[in-house]
C-alpha cells in the first residue's frame, strides 16, 4: 500500500518539480549561487524524480495497512500487480514519443501501458473501493 501511495506522490511531484529542475540542469536557474550546465533530457529528469520519490517513500513509509494480515493473499497480489503496472506505465509515459513508438513496435504488450494509462491511474482507487466495501459487508 505504501508503494501505491508513493506512485501517486511521485506523479504529483514530477508534475510540479520537473520544470524547475530541468531549468537548473540547463543552467537557466541557480540554487545557492550554483548553476549546472548539463545535457539532461526532460524524460530523464522526470523518470529519476519519479523513481527516487517512489523508492524513498515506499521504503520509509510506516503505513500499517495490511500488516495485521487483514488482507487476503489475492488482495495483496492485486495491489502488487496494479502498483507495478502503474510504475511501469508512468515511467513509459515520461519517455519521448519516438522512443515510445520504437518500444511499442518491438513488443505486443507494452502498448497497453500507453493506451490504458488513465485506467492504470484509476484502477487502484477502484480496487480500494471494491475491497473496502467487500470487507465491511462481513
Amino acid at each position: 500500500m505504501a508503494a501505491l501511495l508513493s506512485c501517486y506522490m511521485g506523479i504529483v511531484l514530477v508534475s510540479v518539480w520537473a520544470g524547475p529542475i530541468k531549468d537548473f540542469f540547463e543552467g537557466k536557474k541557480t540554487v545557492a549561487n550554483t548553476w549546472v550546465q548539463a545535457d539532461a533530457s526532460p524524460a530523464t529528469i522526470k523518470i529519476i524524480i519519479f523513481l527516487v520519490i517512489v523508492g524513498l517513500v515506499a521504503s520509509k513509509a510506516d503505513i500499517a495497512i495490511g500488516r495485521d494480515n487483514s488482507m487476503a493473499p489475492l488482495e495483496i497480489l492485486a495491489y502488487s500487480f496494479i502498483t507495478g503496472v502503474l510504475i511501469a506505465a508512468t515511467v513509459f509515459s515520461y519517455l519521448p514519443a519516438g522512443t515510445q513508438q520504437a518500444v511499442i513496435g518491438q513488443t505486443r504488450l507494452i502498448h497497453y501501458l500507453k493506451d490504458y494509462y488513465t485506467l492504470w491511474l484509476i484502477a487502484p482507487v477502484i480496487l480500494i473501493v471494491f475491497v473496502s466495501s467487500r470487507r465491511r459487508s462481513y
